[in-house]
């Protein structure tokens, strides 16, 4: 399994690289054939969308199968031709936002898959929290180092570079290919101590993170309003990923190191997330560089706490068997709010409401439902 875990982390890292292209490229290619936010919430809309639909049903084709490596190698190879087949189809908007709807499902399946795949290593909290910041860590290094080379390359090859991304992923899925037939399944620790899934306790996380994720699923047309009146807006809205992305490693470098001295649970580093995330949020709305550009790192910073948390949380406590199908319904529910929060944001920014107002209303909303989550956690 240790093998099968470096394996993943170099192919989440050629992942991510793909990714960076895919959150540059298209959405700007829209924005410039456009003109429009709304076009970005439309967007939003069919990236998210299988995220709300889909989780359940291929969490729970996953948690049936023990060749979960085939799953990862399938969605990799299936997305690399998607990827490329977007290209000739960009003028077709109908075409366009399939595509999209596609990559987003089967980056679904590889999710998952790294998540069984952590999960069925250890039970231990301080444990899992390491394997997850490692991993975490390896995939901020690189978003470093690829969204300033999306930004450049979307502005020098607009929806062409997704030709590269479909060679990363094609790259990613023929790594796999030693490993197709090792299955991975129980759990090796079985005789350690489990706390019994709460049904009550997954509701009302559920319902904190809905909130929260409203709220928190703004944040990128805030940052869009800010920069579309920008020459060359492409290159900076890379160099702001960056950033984000640079808050992300500092985070959860930090939080790698603290699980390595000592035990400091899930608790705590989720709480921390919020109140980071929610700061950030209520920043956004003010149109300066310099507050654009500390809104995006103190992002990164509590984002990436906040997700490796959850992740940990959810691996100990749901059992294996179990695991693909309750995080598919956890995510489909967090997803779901996304897009209709950009939407919704986006046209009461187009219709005149000031964005500095809606920023610091909902900034406040993300910490009060983040209370709330850490309430029913702790």
């Amino acid at each position: 399994m240790k093998k099968l875990y470096e394996l993943h982390l170099l192919t989440s890292a050629l992942r991510i690289v793909g990714d960076a292209i895919e959150s540059v490229a298209l959405p700007w290619s829209l924005l410039n054939r456009t003109n429009s936010l709304l076009s970005i919430g439309g967007f939003a809309l069919f990236s998210h969308l299988p995220w709300v639909l889909l989780p359940p049903v291929l969490g729970k084709a996953l948690d049936k199968t023990k060749r979960k490596v085939r799953v990862a190698f399938l969605a990799l190879l299936l997305q690399g031709a998607l990827a490329l087949a977007i290209i000739p189809l960009s003028s077709n908007l109908i075409a366009f936002y399939l595509i999209i709807s596609g990559i987003s499902a089967l980056d679904i399946l590889h999710r998952y898959y790294g998540l069984s795949l952590i999960a069925s290593m250890t039970l231990r909290e301080e444990e899992l929290q390491r394997l997850n910041s490692t991993l975490a860590t390896v995939g901020n290094v690189t978003s470093l180092i690829a969204f300033p080379l999306a930004g450049f390359l979307s502005l020098k090859l607009g929806i062409k570079a997704m030709a590269i991304d479909s060679l990363l992923l094609t790259s990613g899925a023929l790594s796999l290919i030693p490993f197709l037939n090792l299955e991975v399944g129980k759990r090796e620790a079985e005789s350690h101590e489990t706390v019994e899934f709460d049904t009550k306790l997954v509701f009302g996380i559920l319902t904190a993170v809905l909130v929260f994720n409203f709220a928190l699923g703004s944040a990128r047309i805030f940052i869009f309003s800010n920069l579309r009146r920008i020459k060359e807006g492409e290159l900076l809205y890379g160099v702001l990923k960056s950033v984000t992305t640079l808050g992300s490693l500092i985070g959860v470098s930090a939080l790698a190191y603290i699980t390595h001295r000592r035990s400091v649970g899930v608790s705590r580093p989720l709480l921390l997330g919020v109140v980071l995330q929610s700061l950030a949020l209520a920043m956004l709305g003010f149109p300066m560089l310099a507050v654009l550009s500390l809104s995006v790192f103190i992002l990164g910073l509590g984002g990436e706490i906040l997700n490796v948390s959850l992740d940990s949380i959810m691996q100990k406590y749901v059992p294996l068997e179990k695991l693909g199908t309750i995080r598919g319904i956890f995510d489909a529910i967090a997803t779901l709010i996304i897009p209709i929060s950009q939407i919704l944001v986006a046209w009461l920014i187009e219709g005149g409401v000031p964005q500095e107002v809606l920023s610091l209303s909902l900034g406040a909303l993300a910490i009060a439902s983040g209370i709330w989550m850490y309430r029913e956690i702790k």
